[in-house]
């Protein structure tokens, strides 16, 4: 999905991402990326570990490989004197920011290293890794300010509210917004509900979201043994923002109209099933838009 040859390895830029992304991982950044001799490290960096009477400093060294545009694995040639390079930062791990993958030799070299506890521990961030987390949530400004041409093609979730909020299939308990990064027009929007066809009004019991095929036939199928019918609307669709927009207004002016009639436990799926929509829809919400938010929801609406 991404394209790490956006990111030029002719400067300091591939260091300078690895600096921020860890920050937004939890890491403290106790020594960052500068010019000059390096040593054989291009980042230090800490994190506190918790043990079952107190918490102690791990500190990492980081080291940057940006070998994207030659499409080379990282080797242990790559790497080389890893214990030396550890002991003179006094580092009790090693961390690999790769753009592409660790070689099954230098993977084997840090795994032998740990198990004969020569180091405490090892991580690599490889390309595929990296990739996941950035489109998830909550990294969407690092992939807008690093990988602007593959922001606009992959479109990442934003955390509107403090959390992530997943969008499961109602059968299986799959994340249909993670499965979007994958595949489009597999899951859909499903409303269930009674139809008074002297009023003309729909009584709708549920809604949910399930995978097409086996899951919506499977759930289609109890709506209508329990004497519902099923209306349903692509979620590959409604995350087009004009659509979700479109959505939104159908779904007011049914209910304003009196063709609508929603049980509260529906309407509230409904409320949820939106709410994990936007995270897909809307732009990523800045750090003084929240502070803001908290402001106005302390007020009467």
């Amino acid at each position: 999905m991404l394209d790490f040859t956006e990111l030029t390895y002719k400067d300091d830029t591939w260091e300078l991402f690895a600096r921020d992304f860890l920050r937004e991982r939890g890491f403290f950044i106790e020594s960052p990326p500068d010019r000059g001799p390096d040593g054989g490290k291009d980042l230090l960096v800490t994190e506190q570990l918790s043990g079952n009477l107190n918490k102690y400093r791990f500190r990492w060294l980081v080291s940057c490989k940006h070998y994207a545009t030659r499409g080379a694995s990282v080797s242990e040639k790559d790497e080389p004197n890893i214990l030396e390079r550890l002991s003179s930062f006094k580092a009790d791990g090693f961390i690999g920011f790769y753009s592409t993958l660790a070689s099954s030799g230098l993977n084997n070299r840090l795994n032998s290293l740990r198990n004969e506890k020569k180091i405490k521990d090892y991580a690599i961030f490889d390309h595929k890794m990296i990739e996941n987390l950035l489109v998830t949530v909550g990294y969407s400004h690092l992939l807008m300010r690093y990988f602007p041409k593959s922001y606009e093609i992959v479109k990442p979730l934003h955390l509107v509210s403090d959390k992530y909020e997943p969008l499961t299939c109602k059968k299986c308990g799959k994340d249909l917004l993670m499965a979007l990064f994958k595949s489009n027009y597999n899951a859909n929007i499903c409303c269930a509900y009674k139809w008074d066809s002297e009023k003309n009004i729909n009584y709708i019991q549920d809604v949910y979201c399930c995978c097409k095929l086996e899951c919506d036939h499977a759930l289609e199928t109890a709506d209508s043994r329990a004497g519902l019918m099923t209306d349903w609307n692509d979620i590959s669709d409604l995350v087009i923002p004009i659509e979700f927009l479109r959505y939104i207004f159908a779904t007011i002016n049914r209910m304003r109209e009196g063709r609508d009639i929603y049980t509260d436990e529906a309407f509230k799926k409904n409320k949820m099933i939106l709410a994990a929509l936007a995270q897909k829809v809307l732009r990523a919400t800045t750090k003084e838009e929240r502070e803001r938010h908290k402001e106005l929801s302390s007020l009467p609406f």
